[in-house]
């Protein structure tokens, strides 16, 4: 990785996953052998001021454009509720390793936005509550929407399936029926087809464009596998606008609009389950010690003007997914062969001569500048914002046993035998 990237200017920003550590899935609070052995590994990765505080916990920060754009590495060892070894971010244990991650998120989100930089979050384990510890979700949850004007996305991996979901204003209200909490997304990916069952079962409860406040939305994409587990790898290069970047001095700052936090707005019926009122019940049993009735009072710093919201520079503005379709036939002497699988972009788009990705490395379907529809251009997506997500989602939910709903989950299993 050193030689490949580091030495021609590519900034690395690895992240801990669950088979990087012994016993698998377990880690304990750091400083200890583990964040020892991987802050020397990583060491020309990891910035010197973040070396304690990785020593400590396994994250950092990495301004990978100085003034302009940071990368979060999350650990999310200490949110995974398949790790014993830790409690689950309490919020009567303040130094659960859980919690004191997710106090330096805050303050490093809070720091990057006073600074007017953006930020991607990125760590191994997705956040949903089939793979969360139930309170370290909840505090997820309220930073990924208090500074949504701030996060341009959140990567993850771990589940080796290509896709995405939401997380929402409503996974922070009490719920009623606390039944509901392992039902979801997330909970079942390991059995053939359910996390894709899940998805769209979800997708197609979700509030038209005409009903919905994106305010309250926040976009999880989970990458499929780099190695063969179990899928064929893959790997995404997004693309950026970059219009009026200037590589010197800081991003111009704008007066940031705050909201009031809200509840959610799903119909009744949606997994989540009946919302309770936090004046009743946050006096009683289970809820008294619970985050949700603990969350900070400050408004959540959203606007519909901001690059996650609305294309301008440094909205991710699509990506290209690569897979390696003979993987097994590559060795010594032969190296494998990279091919297009999708994209997100419009299929015009890619088809221009100043389009995302060189014209020699498209396939020669899209080298004709007339093309209006291609199957490597399957969702038409204008850019990633939160709304061309939520515009997606709506589609996928209605698309089952339909065209884009077959590929969608043909994507999501790579190389399924």
């Amino acid at each position: 990785m050193k030689d490949v990237f580091l030495k021609k200017g590519v900034p690395v920003i690895p992240s801990l996953g669950n088979n990087d550590v012994w016993p698998h899935n377990i880690l304990l609070p750091g400083p200890n052998d583990i964040t020892s052995h991987f802050s020397s590994i990583w060491q020309e990765f990891i910035p010197f001021p973040y070396r304690q505080v990785f020593q400590r916990g396994a994250y950092y920060s990495v301004e990978v454009i100085a003034d302009h754009l940071a990368v979060v590495s999350l650990n999310t060892m200490y949110f995974y509720d398949a790790n014993k070894a830790v409690n689950g971010c309490p919020f009567n244990e303040l130094s659960d390793p859980g919690n004191l991650q997710l106090d330096w998120l805050e303050v490093q989100l809070k720091m990057f936005r006073e600074r007017g930089l953006r930020v991607w979050l990125s760590g191994h384990v997705p956040p949903s509550r089939g793979n969360y510890f139930p309170e370290c979700y909840v505090r997820y949850v309220d930073l990924a929407l208090r500074y949504q004007d701030t996060i341009l996305g959140h990567l993850f991996g771990h589940m080796n399936s290509d896709h995405f979901f939401f997380l929402e204003a409503g996974d922070l209200e009490l719920e009623l029926d606390q039944q509901v909490a392992k039902t979801e997304i997330e909970s079942t990916a390991d059995a053939d087809g359910d996390l894709y069952d899940a998805i769209i079962d979800d997708f197609g409860t979700l509030p038209g464009l005409s009903k919905v406040e994106l305010d309250e939305y926040a976009v999880i994409n989970v990458s499929p596998p780099v190695v063969p587990n179990p899928y064929l790898p893959t790997f995404r290069i997004f693309s950026y606008n970059v219009s009026g970047v200037e590589m010197t001095g800081n991003l111009e700052k704008k007066k940031k609009k705050k909201k009031k936090k809200k509840g959610g707005k799903r119909k009744p019926g949606h997994h989540r389950g009946g919302h309770g009122d936090k004046s009743v019940h946050c006096a009683e049993e289970p809820f008294r010690m619970s985050w949700k009735c603990h969350l900070s009072n400050d408004s959540w710093h959203s606007d519909p003007e901001s690059p996650p919201r609305k294309n301008q520079r440094w909205t991710p503005t699509g990506y290209a997914q690569y897979y390696i379709p003979d993987l097994w036939n590559s060795g010594e002497g032969k190296h494998p062969q990279f091919r297009l699988e999708y994209t997100t972009y419009k299929a015009d788009v890619l088809t221009s001569e100043d389009g995302p990705i060189p014209q020699k490395l498209l396939p020669k379907s899209l080298r004709n500048g007339t093309i209006t529809q291609s199957k490597y251009a399957p969702y038409g997506m204008s850019d990633l914002t939160v709304g061309s997500w939520y515009e997606l989602a709506l589609r996928l939910g209605h698309s089952r046993g339909k065209k884009l709903g077959r590929r969608f989950k043909e994507y999501m299993y790579l190389g399924r035998e």
